[in-house]
């Protein structure tokens, strides 16, 4: 069950900012009309769609086409390192070429087992250099390796586009420094998890200027209350998380910080518009 409170439903007259998500993915490929009607409804004005492979980078492309909210990042994952074809660099710098994007999602993963941690650097370090060149926002993966990330990051001069770490689940202390780096982190379903200590630490110690809302769809929904029927769930019953889920994520946040709901939108949705103005048009 989660802690938070209902959702007033004012919340859909506040302008909200979904700063991460994969629109693109298989599974809310059948749904996608009704995840974008149930997104608009809840008053998501923007949504920033992240490529993970380059498999997906055409999808993710059409829907930055044919949508005007939605906003993309281009780039290869750290799960999708393995068979990674010659080239990649080059064809993601001609992707980045045909319309206004950031890179992403980018990163590093030590939970993943297959002996590629090696490689997997090489390729978040070369997409990240490629973000410094082009002077382009990147959003940040990382899972079970917060003291490499770190010395990578904060071994860089300040970023010239900004930086985004979703889901951050790095440590307090390093909050402050990272944004001395003109990097940010966003905050999502597990926000609203009843033993998310270390989200709530960061909630709570995170700069106000640096702290923005995703949804991750469609993994790492929030934890719904028992009255509270999911949008949409996959063939094995688990529910799938979609941006019109972030206001219940922003009233965990606000309950944390002690803001009102409006307030939370206002800076969550300023702080995601500075970060990916190059995007927006």
């Amino acid at each position: 069950m989660s802690i938070s409170s209902p959702i007033p439903s004012d919340t859909k007259n506040f302008a909200w900012f979904d700063a991460h998500n994969h629109l693109q993915d298989p599974r809310l490929a059948p749904y996608r009309p009704q995840v974008l009607d149930r997104a608009r409804a809840a008053g998501i004005t923007t949504l920033h769609v992240d490529a993970t492979c380059e498999a997906d980078w055409p999808a993710v492309q059409t829907l930055a086409d044919t949508h005007p909210d939605v906003i993309c990042s281009f780039g290869i994952h750290p799960w999708f390192i393995k068979g990674l074809r010659d080239g990649w660099l080059p064809r993601l710098r001609e992707q980045l070429s045909r319309r206004s994007a950031g890179i992403g999602e980018i990163g590093l993963d030590a939970r993943m087992g297959d002996d590629l941690d090696t490689e997997r650097e090489s390729v978040f370090r070369a997409q990240l250099d490629l973000s410094v060149e082009l002077e382009l926002p990147a959003s940040v993966h990382c899972r079970d390796a917060w003291p490499r990330m770190l010395d990578i990051l904060l071994a860089m001069p300040p970023h010239p586009a900004g930086l985004l770490i979703h889901a951050y689940s790095g440590p307090a202390d390093a909050l402050d420094t990272l944004a001395e780096k003109n990097i940010s982190i966003s905050f999502g379903g597990t926000l609203t998890r009843p033993n998310a200590k270390k989200a709530i630490e960061n909630a709570k110690n995170v700069q106000k200027d640096r702290f923005l809302l995703e949804s991750d769809a469609p993994d790492l929904p929030p934890t719904l209350l028992e009255s509270e029927k999911a949008f949409l769930r996959d063939k094995n019953g688990k529910v799938l998380s979609e941006p019109a889920y972030i206001p219940q994520i922003a009233a965990r946040l606000a309950e944390i910080r002690g803001l009102s709901l409006a307030e939370v939108a206002e800076q969550t949705t300023a702080n995601a518009r500075r970060l990916f103005a190059k995007l927006i048009s």
